[in-house]
């Protein structure tokens, strides 16, 4: 499951439901104010009972009244013996009757409010259609079950709350994590064909279009690299013709008794700068086919030790310059890896090449070969002038000039057989390499 899509749709979750309690808790503030009447900001009807109830106990016969208002004092034979701002259509008496329904609802549609006091019942009218009066009861056991059933409430807001979230979070996790894989195939330059709806339509379309044009550039880097090894393939094949026909002659050249000695030394430098433009073509194709770390392709068990004999010999047998000598210390005979043998090789030839093309006045050449937990070492070393740093920094990058092509291509080679590469310059320059043995 895709990580950063679970984590979306957690907080997309706990996001809904904490959002659910807030609107749930406004609500019920909400409510409450929607319940309370703040409209009549000219007192509450027990302040003015209070108030006239005052002014009359004072002997004061006019009390101050809010417009439309209007009160009156029934005795305790049920008649009116004060009123002030009484309309005419309100009865001057009044049975137990008329002053019970009076005192709990409506008197004429005049909404009344009462206070009893020791000379009679003091009554107060609002003007008709002021308000309204519900009767409303509830039971003790109501108010004390009041806070259980307000929990019970919220835990129900919130379980719906959860489960809303988990239906819409659902649908939303999908194209998340659909676009989450495709960014990831994107990324990997595969091909990504995601379904343009939804709130997601735009970022779907654009990545589509993106995976499109990846895939349009990958046709044309792929046609225009095939076309390049198609070209190096046929320059290599072009090249290798005639040289082979300049190099046979000049061998033949070189043993022929009827040339003078200087002539046999010239025909010898043409066999040897053969050898070279041979050489030189084959790590052309080399670079062509490691470029992208291409893996060997002819694996099979090589043993160390004549491999390294057969190149050492190679490189004596072509002619090593005055002032340069190859020893050979190789300990582990048994040591065998599976490889290519012909890329090892070139590997260790590249190593020796080097140390002669960089000491114009020779060196000594060292090749040891051993075992160490459970690896095989090959160290080539020689004690001339080393090699610049630059070269060493940039070991594991293919020049792009055929100058220098020596130590990368080895370093490639060791890398493609799962093996370690390891270059600096100790009095001199040296080489270890390391591989896993059978």
């Amino acid at each position: 499951m895709n990580k950063t899509a679970v984590k979306i749709f957690a907080l997309f979750s706990v996001t809904a439901g904490v959002i659910a309690t807030i609107l749930m808790i406004m609500n019920f503030f909400g409510i409450a104010i929607i319940g309370s009447d703040v409209s009549d900001r000219s007192g509450s009807p027990r302040s003015l009972l209070e108030n006239i109830s005052g002014s009359l106990a004072e002997g004061e016969q006019t009390v101050s009244l809010p417009k439309g208002y209007w009160c009156m004092l029934i005795d305790s034979s049920g008649n009116v013996i004060w009123e002030q701002d009484m309309p005419d259509d309100v009865p001057d008496t009044y049975t137990i009757n008329d002053v019970a329904r009076m005192t709990r609802w409506f008197l004429n549609d005049y909404p009344v409010y009462t206070r009893t006091e020791d000379y009679g019942l003091l009554v107060l009218a609002k003007p008709k259609n002021a308000v309204g009066k519900y009767e409303m009861e509830y039971s003790m056991g109501w108010f004390d079950s009041l806070p259980q059933r307000i929990l019970y409430i919220l835990l129900l807001n919130l379980t719906l709350a959860a489960i809303l979230a988990c239906v819409f979070g659902t649908s939303l996790y999908r194209r998340i994590r659909e676009l989450t894989r495709g960014i990831s195939d994107l990324r990997a330059e595969k091909p990504v064909k995601l379904r343009e709806r939804g709130i997601f339509k735009e970022i779907c379309r654009n990545i589509n279009n993106t995976s499109a044009a990846i895939g349009r550039k990958n046709e044309v880097l792929d046609a225009r690299e095939s076309a390049r090894q198609n070209w190096i393939a046929g320059i290599s094949h072009d090249i290798r013709t005639p040289l082979s026909v300049i190099s046979g002659y000049a061998e033949t050249l070189a043993g022929s008794e009827e040339l003078s000695a200087d002539n046999k030394r010239k025909a010898e430098t043409i066999v040897s700068n053969s050898m070279k433009i041979k050489k030189l073509i084959e790590d052309l194709n080399l670079i062509s086919s490691m470029e992208y770390d291409m893996q060997p392709s002819k694996r099979q068990p090589v043993k160390l030790c004549p491999l390294l004999r057969r190149v050492a010999a190679e490189v004596l047998n072509n002619g090593l310059p005055d002032g340069f000598s190859i020893k050979l210390d190789l300990e582990a005979e048994g040591a065998e890896i599976t490889g290519d043998e012909g890329l090892l090789e070139r590997a260790v030839f590249n190593l020796i090449n080097n140390a002669v093309l960089h000491n114009k006045n020779g060196c000594t050449i060292e090749i040891k070969e051993y075992t160490k937990n459970g690896s095989a070492i090959i160290e080539i070393s020689d004690n001339g002038h080393g090699v610049p740093d630059e070269v060493l920094k940039n070991i594991d990058k293919i020049p792009k000039t055929t100058h220098g092509l020596g130590l990368p291509m080895a370093y490639r080679i060791i890398s493609v057989h799962g093996g370690t590469f390891e270059a600096v310059n100790d009095r001199g320059f040296r080489a270890v390499i390391t591989l896993h043995t059978e």
